[in-house]
């Protein structure tokens, strides 16, 4: 976690050795120098997905490359960069998993189990188009070119030509029915069953071999992209193609605008949950707000590129628009212009090592919640996703590519939105956007402009907005012809009951009283959010009571260093006299971290060596209640005797009986 508070040299920290290893005393060693080119490969692989390499193009040959482009570029922009931005705050804060990170709205944490369903969902059916991938790039690599299976000539004045297009190819050969070619889906099936059960073995260590993994996949992909745009592509084409003005009549239908929008949230990894996971673990020690604009404009850079690879290497033939119209255009132009093979088992290996990254990306997420679940047994449970995963698959894969086009289409849209918006609205509107620029505040140590609150606020009204429009003309559409839409009422259903579940058991797992109080405590953050490190949890506690006690006092004192001070109480002093006869022993001079320096009303917390060592209480404003005095983030302390009741209101604290300091007898029982 990048916390700003003060150099190494003055604080002692929990955190000194990664402090200091990012000093310019210390310099660019050689191992900061691998973790930093580590890092920025991690996020430049989040753009080499097959979101971006495949879904991507596809969805522009649908609706047009340049204008797809414009809309999607806009989308990065508007909701893509500030969700972005919010993610990975959140992950690097708490450094939790995506279900996890709702320890801020309890009450939401369904959200969290939707993204990890998400995640898993994409995983299925993205791992049969890397086995689709991966076989063909078997059969070309040990055979000739084209596929014998693929061949139906016809006489012709200019001598036999093929008739067999490539989508004839595919359907008829590993996406053929079981019943007419069983040979097929079993060598599918064995080809499925490795990416399930030996690509995750990459993920053994989590975030240090997956950060390995991804800089080493990267460098092969983009070698490889270069090759192919160096030889195969064809300028021509793409200047027709920017001089066309016909092109940019969608504009005006809602599913241009919501394609998108899904495209922008798929290709940023928003709707897995991966940016939270890897907030805590990958990106721990960068900073937040470069890290959300790198993200940006590598899929913008990308996606722009993928695209442009893909017309120019098709040519001015026409797109296919399947779910696998990347496969068919390599195939297809490969025969059209007389390839060799070579070229085909370059393209082929691009999307089969685009898809290993996707699959390590959409993975991660899940395993680091198991891990976090199950301890040292996650490798286990692990494995049985996998089984699972390998079985859904194949089921997925006998349809053939029928199924796969509906959650790619309608499920998985329907789900990315819907987490995006509830995620973006849990921690802006109810969680609070005060407690959020405060917290990245404290991350970074810079004050967050009023740009990213604007920008917050606007995300879920477009979300939701474009959202609506596209349903609406979905709906109108299916009901012209006739077509009926389960799918989408599967998944509204799903959403329903994930959430309404995981609401009541958030609320069942509230120390409250009555049913009223546990709903309205689920709304609140849990005693468990925040920083999992000591100190920077003080400091984080430290800033937030700080900042609460400056925004409703307004009778705090400003010395002429512009440092605020905490007034003390000196009513429920004189009030409490007799109760605490031995004032002294209590500290008053409190002391808050406040940004990258620390606030004090008399003396400096580290004037004197001793002072490194004391601690500090939380600081308390003057218009706290009676029965809030004793007010601690993790303790309730008793009034009266010696295991006398606890007059605390929110039984989310841990519970301190204190007896009278008159009496010879100091006991304490949490």
């Amino acid at each position: 976690m990048a916390v700003v508070t003060r150099p190494c040299s003055d604080f002692h920290c929990v955190r000194n050795k990664s402090c200091m290893g990012r000093t310019s005393k210390n310099g660019w060693t050689l191992k900061v120098i691998c973790e930093f080119i580590k890092t920025q490969l991690c996020t430049i692989a989040i753009s080499l997905t097959l979101f971006n390499s495949v879904r991507l193009p596809r969805e522009a040959f649908r609706y047009g490359a340049v204008p797809y482009l414009v809309v999607y570029t806009f989308w990065l922009l508007a909701a893509g960069l500030p969700t972005t931005l919010l993610q990975l705050a959140m992950g690097q804060l708490s450094q939790q998993d995506p279900v996890g990170v709702w320890r801020a709205v309890p009450i939401l944490r369904g959200v969290g189990h939707l993204k990890v369903l998400t995640s898993y969902l994409c995983c299925v059916y993205y791992v049969m188009y890397v086995a689709l991938s991966s076989a063909y790039l078997i059969w070309i690599g040990k055979g000739s070119f084209p596929l014998k299976d693929c061949t139906r000539l016809h006489m012709t004045p200019n001598g036999y030509e093929n008739k067999m297009n490539a989508s004839e190819c595919f359907n008829s050969t590993f996406l053929a029915p079981f019943t007419e070619y069983p040979q097929y889906l079993g060598i599918m099936a064995i080809l499925i069953f490795l990416l399930w059960f030996f690509v995750p073995i990459i993920l053994y260590r989590l975030h240090k071999t997956l950060k390995t993994a991804l800089g080493i996949l990267t460098a092969i992909i983009v070698t490889i992209a270069v090759i192919l745009c160096t030889f195969l592509s064809n300028t021509d084409v793409l200047n027709a193609m920017f001089e066309s003005c016909e092109q940019w009549s969608p504009l005006s239908q809602p599913f241009i605008w919501h394609s998108g929008l899904v495209q922008a949230l798929l290709s940023t990894q928003i709707m897995s949950g991966y940016l939270v996971s890897a907030g805590g673990s990958v990106y721990k020690h960068s900073d937040v707000r470069w890290t959300s604009a790198l993200v940006i404009m590598a899929n913008i850079f990308a996606g722009w590129l993928w695209v442009l690879m893909w017309e120019s290497i098709g040519g001015d033939t026409q797109k296919d628009r399947s779910f696998i119209s990347i496969l068919v255009l390599i195939y297809q132009s490969s025969v059209s212009e007389r390839r060799d093979k070579e070229w085909p088992l370059l393209a082929f290996g691009v999307v089969f090592l685009s898809g290993v990254v996707t699959v390590l990306l959409l993975l991660y997420p899940i395993y680091d919640k198991l891990h976090r679940r199950t301890g040292d047994h996650w490798r286990l449970f692990a494995c049985a996703a996998s089984a699972v995963g390998t079985a859904l698959t194949v089921a997925v894969l006998t349809r053939g590519q029928e199924v796969a086009s509906i959650l790619d289409d309608l499920v998985v849209p329907v789900l990315a939105v819907f987490t995006s918006a509830v995620e973006v609205v849990g921690f802006v509107f109810i969680y609070g956007w005060c407690y959020l620029t405060v917290d990245i505040e404290f991350l970074t140590g810079v004050k967050l402009p009023y740009f990213w609150i604007g920008t917050w606020w606007t995300t879920p009204v477009l979300l939701i907005g474009v959202s609506g429009w596209w349903l609406r003309a979905l709906l109108r559409v299916s009901w012209g012809h006739g077509q009926t839409l389960w799918p989408l009422l599967g998944v509204f259903l799903t959403i329903l009951v994930v959430m309404v579940v995981m609401a009541a058991v958030a609320v069942a797992k509230e120390e409250q009283f009555n049913l009223f109080t546990k709903i309205s405590s689920s709304f609140r953050s849990s005693r468990l959010w925040g920083p999992e490190e000591p100190m920077a949890r003080y400091v984080w506690m430290s800033q937030r009571y700080a900042n609460e006690v400056l925004s409703t006092d307004n009778e705090t004192i400003s010395d002429q260093n512009n440092y605020s001070a905490i007034t003390y109480n000196k009513d429920i002093e004189k009030k409490h006299k007799e109760d605490l006869p031995r004032n002294d022993i209590y500290q008053r001079n409190y002391n808050i971290y406040n940004k990258n320096d620390i606030i004090n009303t008399k003396n400096n917390l580290f004037d004197s060596p001793e002072s490194l060592y004391t601690t500090h209480t939380i600081p308390r404003g003057r218009k706290k209640s009676v029965e809030e005095k004793y007010r601690s983030p993790n303790i309730c302390i008793a009034k009266g005797k010696l295991g006398g009741p606890v007059e605390c209101k929110c039984n989310r604290h841990f519970t301190l009986n204190v007896p009278d300091l008159r009496s010879s007898e100091v006991t304490t029982s949490l």
